[in-house]
């Protein structure tokens, strides 16, 4: 059997994950010259080119490409492996990541049917802001709206669209207290209510409104009757069906990009992610 040294492989692998030498040493508890060393080994046993150097920035090349999603993927079944056998057979948990509104109103029902349709495998939900360093986090799947991430594959969960929602199903859009969504400071391109009013020429004087720190906290303010808000209509279906929260009458207005499930390319044939895939909906 021929093998690749497997320090150089190690290394080669968290330089590749954390895109540069620095930060694989310091996740290695090396210097970042030994891991360059380690690389240019691993490209010498291979006869191949993985990495091309620029000042301090290191880029993949595509046979290094390439060669990462093999690497990577066979270091994590080897790790999956080793920790199973270490810890009695205990199934390592699927950890998803989703944001605070996906994770709170949106996800709990299909998570149902993914226990349901794999009782053998743990999941471990953590709710937190955008992050796409999936693997240095153990994160094998992150549930996100919008955003590029090419270096990871991207499915697309539903494109949603805005639709005014209050706890008093009369609310006139035109009177009623407003509630704003702060959608944070990766998310620049979903509108707020002045564009709504403005786009569908519906006349307001003053469409200042109190601001929600996310899409649950907006939920929680129009429940408790502080106002109306424009909220993803899929993401609070499970809230407007049953009542909890009312669709007022007004248009509606999509929301420019999708949400999405992004996985590591080298996972895209891990049964239970595309059992989770399948659970969410994604075809």
């Amino acid at each position: 059997m021929k093998l690749p040294p497997l320090n150089a492989l190690r290394a080669f692998e968290c330089a590749a994950r954390t895109g540069s030498f620095s930060a694989a040493g310091a996740e290695m508890g090396v210097s970042s010259a030994a891991v360059s060393m380690q690389v240019k080994n691993l490209e010498d046993w291979l006869g191949l080119k993985l990495f091309t150097r620029r000042a301090n920035q290191v880029r993949l090349t595509d046979a290094g490409r390439d060669y990462y999603q093999k690497a990577a993927m066979a270091l994590a079944e080897i790790a999956s492996f080793t920790q199973a056998l270490t810890e009695g057979g205990k199934r390592r948990p699927l950890v998803v990541s989703a944001t605070p509104a996906l994770a709170q109103l949106w996800l709990p029902e299909r998570l149902k049917a993914f226990a349901a349709a794999r009782p053998d495998v743990p999941v471990q939900l953590r709710i937190e802001d955008d992050t796409i360093e999936l693997e240095a986090a153990g994160i094998d799947a992150r549930l996100s709206y919008g955003g590029e991430h090419p270096d990871y594959r991207t499915q697309e969960l539903f494109t949603d669209h805005l639709v005014p929602v209050g706890s008093d199903p009369g609310a006139d859009l035109q009177t009623a207290p407003l509630v704003e969504v702060n959608w944070g400071a990766t998310i620049t391109s979903v509108p707020g209510w002045r564009q709504y009013f403005v786009q569908h020429g519906i006349p307001r004087k003053d469409p200042a409104a109190a601001v929600a720190p996310s899409v649950p906290s907006a939920v929680s303010l129009v429940q408790a009757g502080l106002g109306v808000a424009l909220l993803p209509e899929q993401v609070v279906s499970g809230e407007t069906g049953t009542g909890r929260l009312h669709r007022l009458k007004g248009p509606a207005l999509e929301m420019p990009r999708p949400y999405v499930l992004i996985t590591a390319h080298y996972k895209s044939r891990s049964r239970r992610l595309r059992a989770l895939a399948e659970a969410l909906g994604v075809r």
